[in-house]
């Protein structure tokens, strides 16, 4: 139980961190092109929040080749694993890219509320 409570802990700061990390970037770009409006800045943390969701959704559909493809299938009973090992790789290799659709949607999701928090309060 600790053990998950520990990786939900990670999950959550990585996510934070990472759309920490994202946010000051926006920052620093609007620093660079002197924006003024918050439209501006509402904007551009909407386009990147949807680019990093479609990153997210794409990190899963471009493994789905991979992992439907029967040629690879077949290689992987060529080594000595059985079958017990082959399932655990191939569930690990499915949650890595899931984890990683989860992280990259929550991140573009916050971005997105960032978004509309500057729309709703700044905007008038």
């Amino acid at each position: 139980m600790e053990k998950k409570n520990t990786h939900i802990l990670r999950l959550v700061g990585l996510i934070l961190g990472s759309t920490l990390a994202i946010s000051l970037l926006v920052l620093l770009t609007s620093y660079i092109y002197q924006w003024d409006k918050p439209v501006q800045f509402s904007n551009a943390f909407f386009m990147v929040g949807a680019f990093i969701i479609v990153m997210g959704v794409l990190s899963v559909t471009g493994g789905f080749t991979q992992r439907a493809n029967f040629n690879m299938m077949y290689a992987e009973t060529a080594g000595q694993a059985n079958q017990a090992e082959r399932n655990q790789r191939w569930a690990a290799e499915i949650t890595q890219r899931y984890g990683t659709m989860i992280i990259l949607l929550i991140t573009g999701l916050l971005l997105i509320g960032i978004a509309v928090a500057i729309g709703q309060f700044l905007i008038q």
